[in-house]
């Protein structure tokens, strides 16, 4: 296959040329996602973070208050430690407990290359060379170290998807990612050769 930008010969399976870079467009894997519904996704993500970790800050503090709650002045020490250390570790274990589980959720989008903001929105990274899913080694390098960069000169990295001919921000580039637009999958009907019993058993023979 001939890259129709430069010319040269390049892999059928790659989005992107290997000479020129440019993308390739391929309706199987998906369109190059729109920086308004990036954004959108982007906006999504901060706002689940936020809430979630609103709510875990407040559910510790809330289970920790109920094993401080024991605690009185004319209490023993002993009654009163006994009191604060089941306090502090309701508060400690939930927030641990808390913490991991939103780990786990968070690594089972990045397994399929999204983010909760991306699922919502129909979109989702994928290797720029051809297509398949990044893996979760590279979505946390772009999750983190890519977005810290794309953010930390004013947020340029970010905006930069918007002049970048193929639609990456620095986070994109850093990880060797593009982000798709995907479709949703047409509904499979079953074929009208297995309708009848006689055309099924003639498949299966």
């Amino acid at each position: 296959m001939f890259c129709s930008t430069c010319g040269n010969e390049t892999d059928s399976a790659s989005l992107f040329c290997h000479v020129c870079d440019t993308y390739r467009a391929a309706p199987a894997a998906g369109k190059k996602a729109n920086v308004g519904a990036r954004l959108a996704a982007h906006f999504i993500d901060v706002l689940v973070a936020f809430t979630i970790f609103m709510t875990i800050g407040l559910v510790s503090c809330g289970m920790a208050g109920i094993g401080a709650a024991g605690v009185s002045p004319g209490g023993s020490d002993s009654q009163n430690m006994a009191f604060a250390g089941l306090g502090a570790t309701l508060g400690f274990g939930t927030f641990f407990l808390a913490i991991a589980g939103y780990i786990g959720l968070l690594l089972f989008f990045l397994a399929r290359g999204k983010t909760p903001g991306k699922a919502l929105f129909g979109l989702r990274v994928a290797d720029k060379r051809n297509g398949n899913l990044p893996g979760v080694p590279r979505m946390l390098l772009r999750e983190t170290l890519g977005k810290f960069v794309s953010g930390f000169f004013l947020a340029l990295g970010y905006f930069w998807a918007i002049f970048d001919r193929d639609a990456q921000a620095w986070h994109d580039k850093i990880a060797g990612t593009v982000v798709l637009k995907v479709d949703p999958a047409p509904a499979s009907h079953p074929s009208p050769v297995l309708a009848s019993g006689s055309d099924q058993s003639a498949v299966l023979r």
